[in-house]
């Protein structure tokens, strides 16, 4: 732990040299070249919100839960924004002009020593009303939704008790309506020994588990071959080998990149990956080069640090990454890591990570949250800005969130996405620790994208949507849950036509097997009746 100190006071030197140097000086001595630049025709609003996030950060790990759920059923949705130690967790609604605290009853008072890391929304019973899990340092609560509002149901403690729930995943083994969550474990701040700790037995347990209507948990983390002591960050459920199986996508602190398979049993298989010894942080799916296979993003601490203080306890043996990876699926669980090649690779110390078509332009962008609210030199400095990295179109990304009104020069931690203000097209969502919640509505044409609104029901959870434009491109998204970090965005897809003018037919495949389709269709938002039985 001493020698972690000394190094951030040299950290902290370094930051303060560069402040007197000029900070464009020192944000290239720190972190070279970033990715591209370029312009944007994709321009966001933003809109006032009324919260503002505050913590104690000796206290508490440097996480904040961010979440979209409709709480009433009217279609659109509200945001969830967890509080930090002092401070209550918080409903927001759109008014057309601002967002400020809804006045939908809700039990989350009495929470003011005890952090808020990450949440999800799921109808569990399904009865229509969405529930919320939120994830706490001291477990998960589980809130049922309903006409009078959230009502707390149930409190789920981790088997191992140093260990606090950051980010939420869910999936359904047997298609029974029953989710399965896996709730991603980090040492409690007092447990904190290291940050740089990769060989030794450090870090806490995960949990695997069944959740039932009425708040009964079934621990499944053994059976399924998941228990494993490590910290990490986030998870995210995605069929990756079509199969109609959901793998296990993990980002471990001081470790690497993780994918299980699923087997079909309820048991899981480590898959060999073209990675090796990083700080993976974040996850974005989506299909990178439209070859209809879910992509990963991970985020990392890229150059923002030098080796000598990120190496901890490896061996020469085993080289430290720091750049972020794309791991393009080539098929059959098999990926190589196209992130330096399409420019996606070089960026400073990195958080949540989305991937989502937020330019229309049938190519899935990168949005990326950036800085460290344990190194406020950065932030002085204004190093990093978060980037909005979109997708060129010869497969290249390059940063354009300064043009598209993104830029946020704050502690970023998680980001969401959602349609606000009903008119079919991504609207933005930015977590900020210590800082405001930000909210940007895309002001982009609506016939630039085709809107599928499904529900949060389980079974919705894992399905594959399949666009057929009217030239003869397909596009392909997935339902994930918990994507980003600590996070999760509207269970609505967003696909961006492109070329194309319309869309003829919309398939959605439920991982059951069922399939259903919506034609003719044109462009803009589905109607929510047409998925009334989704």
């Amino acid at each position: 732990m001493k020698k972690n100190v000394r190094r951030l006071i040299l950290v902290g030197v370094i930051l303060v040299i560069g402040w007197f140097a000029g900070p464009p000086l020192i944000g290239y001595f720190v972190q070279g070249p970033g990715p591209e630049r370029a312009q944007t025709s994709a321009r966001f609003q933003e809109i006032p919100t009324s919260f503002v996030h505050t913590s104690d950060f000796d206290e508490a790990l440097p996480f904040m839960a961010l979440a979209t759920i409709d709480v009433d059923g009217d279609g659109r949705d509200e945001v969830f924004a967890g509080g930090g130690i002092g401070q209550d967790d918080a409903l927001l609604a759109f008014d057309g002009t601002t967002f400020a605290a809804h006045v939908f009853s809700a039990d989350f008072e009495g929470f003011t020593s005890d952090a808020t890391y990450g949440a999800l929304s799921l109808d569990l019973e399904p009865d229509g009303w969405v529930d919320l899990l939120v994830a706490r340092n001291s477990g998960i609560y589980v809130y049922g939704g309903s006409a009078d509002g959230f009502r707390r149901r149930a409190h789920i403690v981790l088997p191992d008790s140093t260990a606090a729930p950051l980010s939420l995943a869910v999936t359904d083994l047997e298609n029974d309506g029953v989710p399965e969550i896996f709730a991603s474990g980090y040492l409690r701040q007092e447990f904190v020994e290291g940050e740089t700790i990769f060989n030794q037995e450090y870090g806490a347990y995960s949990m695997f588990f069944s959740l039932y209507p009425d708040g009964r948990v079934v621990d499944r983390t053994s059976g399924s071959g998941l228990r494993r002591r490590h910290n990490t960050f986030v998870a995210v459920f995605v069929d990756l080998d079509n199969d109609s199986d959901d793998e296990l996508v993990i980002a471990h602190d001081t470790g690497m990149p993780a994918v299980w398979k699923n087997l079909g049993d309820g048991t899981f298989a480590a898959v060999e990956l073209p990675v090796t010894f990083s700080y993976p942080m974040g996850i974005g799916v989506g299909d990178m080069n439209n070859d209809s296979q879910p992509d990963l993003y991970f985020s990392n601490v890229g150059p923002t640090l030098p080796n000598f203080l990120l190496k901890g306890d490896l061996r020469k043996d085993q080289p430290l990454y720091k750049d972020y990876i794309l791991l393009e699926n080539t098929g059959g669980l098999t990926f190589s890591d196209v992130a330096r090649a399409r420019g996606a690779a070089r960026i400073g110390f990195g958080w949540g990570v989305l991937a989502e078509d937020l330019t229309g332009d049938g190519r899935d962008d990168l949005l990326v949250m950036q800085n460290y609210v344990r190194f406020p030199g950065v932030k002085l400095l204004e190093l990093y800005e978060g980037h909005l990295l979109e997708q060129q179109a010869e497969g290249s990304f390059a940063a354009v969130e300064r043009t598209a009104g993104l830029a946020n020069p704050y502690f970023g931690v998680t980001a969401a996405v959602s349609d606000f203000d009903g008119n079919g097209t991504p609207d933005v969502i930015l977590a900020n620790l210590d800082g405001p919640l930000r909210v940007f509505l895309n002001q982009a044409d609506p016939a630039q994208w085709v809107a599928v609104p499904l529900s949060d029901r389980v079974e919705n959870m894992g399905a594959r949507v399949r666009l057929v434009m009217d030239n003869g491109t397909e596009r392909v998204r997935y339902i994930t849950a918990g994507e980003g970090l600590g996070s999760d965005s509207t269970p609505t897809v967003f696909m961006g036509l492109g070329t194309a003018s319309r869309v003829d037919t919309i398939e959605v495949r439920l991982r059951s097997g069922v399939v259903r389709t919506h034609a003719p269709v044109g462009t803009g938002r589905v109607p929510a009746s047409a998925w009334d039985q989704l």
